[in-house]
């Protein structure tokens, strides 16, 4: 079982199965491995947010200028580009891109980690 924990800002969209994929430096799971997703991990308020099960794992670049996942460029005004970042939790992709820029620098080289809800008999 693989931990990903995540911030306070985002904590309830993860909880509540708005936000359905991360964006991380090392992809630590692959499809089929269950996650649990926490936030304040290493702290007093640590809380569990969910179970769920990895879907998906692609490599995701992120630039200036574009949005890079699994080998699929999509210009910052794209329609995909958009969808990416909105499914992050961002309002488009020029806010996921500045995020990332003051966060990591840019070029960013990562990997979008896909899940779904873990069901009782899995």
């Amino acid at each position: 079982m693989v931990a990903i924990n995540f911030k306070a800002k985002v904590a309830d969209a993860v909880e509540g199965g708005e936000k359905r994929q991360t964006i991380r430096r090392t992809a630590r799971c692959k499809p089929g491995d269950r996650l649990q997703l926490y936030t304040g991990q290493r702290t007093k308020k640590c809380r569990r947010l969910r179970e769920v099960v990895c879907t998906d794992v692609y490599p995701i670049q992120i630039t200036q200028t574009s949005i890079v996942v699994d080998g699929m460029i999509y210009a910052l005004g794209s329609v995909m580009a958009y969808h990416y970042a909105k499914m992050d939790g961002f309002e488009g992709a020029p806010d996921m891109v500045e995020f990332f820029r003051k966060q990591y620098g840019l070029p960013f080289d990562g990997f979008l980690i896909e899940w779904r809800q873990k069901h009782s008999w899995e």
